[in-house]
């Protein structure tokens, strides 16, 4: 922001007079200076002193600042130390702020050159930043990452500096420790800033600066306020004071991050989140839940070194009760807090289900997706993946070595969870990585496999196999699984990677919880060559061209827990699929050229053998399918033999999209049939580059406008927003709806949807095969009875279904002899030897369980 963009932007700002309005739908009109007193919020005047000395040495600074990037900060023997080489590397402090109105502040350093014999030549700035503010977001969150402030501090090649005023400091200034002190006076429409330095032999030099304007917002201390690269600086003795500092406690993030839980068959299981902490600091955290009226501690649980987080379950959970919960941690005499509620599990009525992915950090931190979301109240969550993205927080990732690799991954999980807490903290929250979480483009696991970093620096993301070390993947798995039930098969595979697909139940709902990256083969299976072996540049010259009997999608593993899993109703009125992206390739175009390609193997819709072997499966039990990854929302039905012969799925839009795509097999002359009846273009049955016969429902394709300023608006058009899903457990059925970004529940207007939804399906529509011949009619002494249809010589399943009726016409897709199962768990009655016949029986069976 130039001196005068930043002059024009606090004029809007009226000095707190004003009205500042949003540049787009779904926000509120008139936010005056709420910018600095609801979310920077309401203000008690308060010194503010820190030496740093009583902290612990350690990655994570403390509650009251945030550091950018998180893991080039430490506190070391007392001081605030910046080892990295980030440019505008910074440690926002959140909980004082220069508050807005007339009045003075000061803020004062002491600082130096760290390893000053080597760094004494090297050009390197270091000082404050003041007034921090986000022009868009007057969150306090979007304030440390998109805000700009007013730079004041000294420069190694002798230079002392307010924006782009400066004054040279004394010759032979000594670098190696020195003060720096900023006074700032708001009178009439003028804050005059005064600079002063002196080093500790007294050689001093001052700088005086005139803003035409307030700088209310955040205070930070910056190192390498230019360029990058440079040299690095220690702090100690922070110190704010005067009548415009004000005291903003609540917006404190630590050292209880957040905590996420999820609740199945009678077991809780949640996580706290904590940050980097020293070796001197407390390493554990207490789990208390409140009973008639008292808080009453549970467990204490240890919190992992390297995935920071502690890990609790509680059996025998009443489900029906809710429950405050709060989460303890002890450190230095200090107890910390972190409260919630456990909501009673919803019964009798309908399952309201969030649908979420994809995080690119233009859109952080995302408060019209978050603050909707919110207000649709859904009863559980489910982010399907990218949680973060390696450019997420304006900085690079850092690969190696391991422990970097996994501070670097934190810096920008914690992103996610700053974001989106307030959201998981009263609801059960479902999360799974995909491959941008692990630092992957495109992942193919292939089991766990590792491939070596000089070998994939050369291939990068065209062959299989995990980069990062497995210690890396696992703290992953850790932080973004940790609190789902317990894994199916929780022997790590060979390499040492630990799986964490699962089940769970909840609002009579199963849900299975599945890596579709894991061990997935690669395109170098099947396509030799360089470059983007995944993407397929010209279409096949024949469908098994990229098949081979060894390639997986889901792995053996995962394909023997979903055969169970289909079969397993307990407490289940309906069956739901989870995994990061849908089976099959309905995406056309690509990135920023809008690139044409026939086909992406990164897409579930390849390798298709074994893709059609998960959908046949999953279509016995009629389970539905959610995911995201793509980009794009979509609502699908899948084919296998037939056309619309399999299952539904529904693909959430993105959170925040990064990476382009569109879904526009019309500009391309893909030939279709059957468009529906609303007639929207791109929609109708198509066939995809793998030969998947794919009906396309509806598709949110983006505006092509992403030269907007404002990035909420840009996010709007790359066709961000999120997904609610409605299982009506009485009814059967599933409605789906998918709400833009800037979309507001309490502002609604005829753009908050992409087109074409919402959309209710039956359950049974998850199985879109003709039936082909009937069993006998069963009539049952009591409803809500599972339902297993077996072929009676191969003891092959073929459909299982909790039926809500008292009466059931059972079918099947061909002629033969069956076996009926009525009934769960013990009390079950088996008809054997039951002939499927092409009309449907006169007869029928009474069935008493």
């Amino acid at each position: 922001m130039t001196q005068r963009q930043r002059r024009s932007f606090f004029k809007k700002l009226g000095l707190g007079l004003a009205t500042f309005v949003f540049p787009g739908p779904g926000f509120s009109k008139g936010i005056s200076d709420s910018l600095f007193r609801g979310s920077l919020g309401k203000y008690n005047q308060s010194d503010f002193r820190d030496d740093f000395a009583g902290t612990n040495d350690r990655v994570w600074i403390g509650e009251k600042y945030w550091a950018i990037p998180m893991e080039d900060w430490q506190i070391k023997g007392g001081r605030l130390e910046f080892t990295g080489q980030q440019k505008m590397a910074r440690v926002n402090l959140l909980t004082s702020v220069i508050q807005s109105g007339t009045g003075e502040f000061t803020l004062t350093v002491e600082a130096g050159l760290l390893a000053e014999k080597t760094n004494s030549a090297k050009p390197g700035t270091a000082g404050f930043s003041v007034g921090i503010t986000d022009e868009l977001d007057p969150d306090v969150k979007a304030a440390c990452y998109y805000g700009k402030g007013i730079n004041a501090g000294v420069s190694t090649q002798g230079n002392l500096f307010i924006g782009e005023q400066t004054t040279i400091l004394p010759k032979n200034f000594d670098y190696a420790a020195f003060t720096l002190n900023l006074k700032g006076n708001r009178s009439g429409n003028t804050t005059k800033l005064i600079l002063f330095c002196r080093d500790k032999s007294g050689k001093s030099a001052q700088l005086t600066a005139t803003e035409q304007a307030d700088i209310p917002g955040l205070v930070a201390l910056v190192n390498n306020f230019e360029s990058g690269g440079g040299a690095g600086f220690w702090f100690r003795n922070l110190a704010l004071n005067g009548s415009k500092i004000g005291s903003k406690p609540e917006n404190s993030f630590g050292p209880i991050l957040w905590a996420m839980h999820t609740l199945s068959k009678g077991t809780l299981q949640l996580t706290a989140q904590m940050p980097p902490l020293g070796k001197q600091d407390s390493r554990e955290v207490e789990l208390h839940l409140q009973k008639n009226s008292q808080w009453e501690k549970v467990q204490t649980q240890p919190i992992d070194d390297m995935a920071c987080v502690a890990q609790f379950q509680v059996t025998g959970w009443d489900a029906a009760r809710e429950v405050p919960y709060r989460l303890v941690y002890k450190n230095k005499g200090t107890d910390y807090t972190y409260a919630g509620i456990i909501r009673p599990e919803p019964q009798n009525r309908p399952l309201k289900f969030g649908g979420l992915t994809c995080q690119e950090w233009s859109g952080f931190p995302y408060s019209p997706v978050a603050k909707n979301l919110e207000k649709h109240n859904p009863d559980i969550l489910y982010f399907s993946g990218d949680q973060l993205y390696e450019g997420n927080g304006g900085y690079p990732i850092k690969r190696k070595p391991e422990t970097m690799a996994i501070l670097s991954y934190l810096g920008k999980w914690y992103m996610f969870g700053w974001a989106f807490r307030e959201a998981m903290r009263d609801r059960p929250t479902i999360c799974t990585p995909d491959d941008h979480d692990v630092f992957h483009g495109n992942l193919w696991g292939e089991g766990g496999k590792s491939i070596p970093f000089e070998r994939w620096e050369n291939v990068k993301d065209a062959y299989g196999g995990y980069v990062q070390t497995p210690n890396m993947v696992n703290v992953v798995a850790r932080t973004q699984c940790g609190h789902l039930p317990a894994p199916y098969h929780p022997e790590p595979l060979p390499s040492g990677i630990t799986p964490w697909y699962t089940d769970l139940v909840y609002g009579k709902v199963s849900f299975a919880v599945i890596s579709d990256r894991m061990f997935k083969s690669g395109p170098d299976q099947v396509r030799k060559g360089t470059g983007r072996l995944d993407h397929l540049k010209e279409p096949l010259t024949n469908k098994d061209q990229l098949e081979a009997p060894h390639l997986q999608m889901l792995g053996d593993r995962q394909m023997h827990f979903l055969t169970n899993w289909v079969e397993d109703w307990q407490g289940a009125d309906m069956k739901v699929l989870l995994s990061q992206t849908l089976f099959c390739n309905v995406g056309t175009h690509h990135g920023p050229d809008k690139m044409f390609l026939y086909g992406d193997m990164d897409s579930g819709g390849w390798p298709k053998q074994k893709r059609d072997e998960v959908l046949r499966l999953v279509r016995k039990s009629y389970a539905f399918h959610i995911n995201g990854d793509q980009h794009l929302p979509f609502m699908v039905q899948y084919s296998l033999d037939q056309p619309r012969d399999a299952g539904w799925t529904f693909c959430t839009p993105a959170i925040s999209t990064g990476y382009i795509r569109w879904g526009e097999p019309d500009t391309v002359k893909v030939p279709f049939t059957q468009r529906p009846a609303h007639g929207l273009p791109n929609t109708g049955l198509y066939p995809d580059g793998f030969g998947n016969l794919n009906y396309i429902y509806a598709v949110g394709n983006p505006v092509d406008n992403f030269a907007n300023k404002n990035r909420y608006i840009r996010a709007q058009n790359k066709a961000s927003g999120f997904g609610l899903i409605t299982f009506d457990t009485s009814a059967r059925t599933i409605k789906m709806e998918a709400f833009r970004f800037l979309a507001d529940k309490d502002k609604p207007t005829a753009n908050d949807t992409f087109p074409g939804w919402p959309l209710t399906i039956n359950q049974t529509d998850n199985d879109g095969r003709q039936a082909k011949a009937f069993l006998p009619r069963l009539e049952l002494n009591k409803p809500n009875q599972v339902i297993k249809i077996y072929k009676d010589q191969s003891k092959e399943l073929v459909n299982v279904l909790r039926v809500k009726e008292i009466q059931y016409q059972p079918a099947v897709f061909e002629p033969g002899v069956y076996t009926i199962v009525v009934g769960e768990g013990t009390a079950i009655k088996e008809f054997k030897g039951i002939k499927a016949s092409a009309k449907t029986p006169k007869k029928s069976i009474k069935v008493t369980v």
